[in-house]
């Protein structure tokens, strides 16, 4: 059996090297054994008919378990599948790159509108999966009453991710063994059961205990756990549930008080049943473009939020992170100024920032103030949230 075989384990190894190398070889039809975070696993280019064929032959795989697609980035899964739905928009960001598999729906090649003169037409999508042959197609969906869906996962791996930034497309990903069989720890397992078919082996080392992927099915707003793997059905459970994150200045006043008052209000939705199912999987947050972490909140926002059963009095301020903004389903900033500086760092969240007032107006801010004027902007952030609330539903 002939192959090439990189070891990321020798201490002289080229990094950059063995990415290129590896790029090469899927652009020349070939298979190649790659490490994960999770497992080891076999790789063909998806756009690559030949080598998708070859690897159906290698794997084994029966047409009834399609074949895992390997993404470089949530854009190109959108690309694939068409518009995510916003459970499935906020795992991918909160779970990928990472130990997790989402299943998703494809949508349908051929949407019907109705204009305003009752008019129906049919307008064919650009989702880059029905431009796919038709034999592709098969081996990486599942088509259940006429609803395919495909299997989506973007590797936590130093070697793999920059391959698939390089390739800029998606890759066929499954196991490194042959269907029905265990995980192999080991590259000399692989080579042994599949040598005679692969082209290229990087090799990172034996794995001491392969854990797959957890394998997440999102339908709409709802999610199934199909296989429990590196990531645990308790963890997906926090990662699905939507997050409402308030910014300030200083975390010590405006948002900390947003955050009390939409927490009260969402513990008395959940004291009803009409909501109650939807509000208990929401989180809400609270943090500073400029905190000082630790910080209290001020003594006249505890005093003011005391009046509605509110207590600040254990509040501690923290800054504004990167883990908050890329978890955070909607982002409230207090202030116009401070939405725009925050969009200034993270420039791709402006589908999820808004400043809280919904007419877009400022709150304003106490600081320094009397008691009078606590209070109104506690009236102020009052009114908004519950304005914002009614919006998200």
């Amino acid at each position: 059996m002939s192959f090439a075989h990189i070891n990321l384990r020798l201490s002289n190894c080229d990094w950059n090297d063995a990415v290129s190398k590896t790029v090469d070889v899927l652009l020349d039809d070939g298979i190649a054994v790659v490490p994960t975070e999770t497992v080891y696993g076999l790789a063909a280019r998806l756009a690559d008919g030949h080598a998708v064929k070859k690897l159906i032959k290698l794997k084994g795989r029966s047409d009834q378990h399609p074949f895992a697609l390997a993404f470089p980035n949530s854009y190109t899964i959108e690309d694939m599948c068409g518009e995510l739905s916003p459970l499935a928009q906020r795992l991918v960001r909160r779970c990928l790159p990472g130990p997790v598999s989402l299943v998703l729906d494809v949508l349908p090649n051929e949407q019907e509108t109705v204009s305003p003169d009752g008019i129906r037409e049919q307008n064919i999508r650009e989702n880059l999966f029905w431009k796919l042959p038709a034999e592709i197609r098969h081996v990486v969906s599942k088509t259940v009453s006429q609803q395919s869906s495909i299997c989506c996962r973007i590797p936590d791996h130093p070697l793999l991710l920059p391959v698939l930034g390089e390739l800029n497309e998606p890759i066929v990903l499954t196991s490194a063994n042959k269907s029905g069989h265990g995980e192999s720890t080991s590259v000399g397992q692989i080579i042994a059961s599949l040598g005679s078919g692969i082209d290229l082996v990087v090799d990172d080392g034996t794995l001491t205990a392969p854990t797959p992927s957890t394998i997440v099915r999102i339908v709409d707003n709802n999610y199934t756990i199909l296989r429990e793997g590196a990531l645990k059905s308790e963890t997906i459970k926090r990662l699905a549930a939507l997050m409402i994150l308030f910014v300030c200045t200083d975390n010590t006043c405006r948002s900390p008080m947003a955050e009390g008052f939409c927490e009260k209000m969402l513990s008395e939705r959940r004291n009803s049943s009409e909501h109650f199912d939807h509000v208990q999987d929401i989180v809400v947050l609270s943090s500073g473009l400029s905190a000082t972490e630790g910080k209290p909140a001020t003594a006249k926002a505890v005093e003011v939020l005391q009046a509605y059963g509110i207590d600040l009095s254990e509040h501690r301020a923290l800054p504004i992170n990167e883990t908050y903004v890329r978890f955070a389903d909607y982002i409230f900033t207090m202030t116009r100024h401070q939405r725009e500086s925050l969009l200034s760092s993270w420039c791709n969240v402006d589908s999820r920032l808004s400043v809280l007032r919904p007419d877009g107006g400022d709150i304003i801010d106490p600081m320094g103030g009397s008691l009078d004027v606590y209070q109104h902007c506690a009236e102020q952030i009052q009114t908004a949230i519950a304005q914002r609330l009614t919006e998200i539903g």
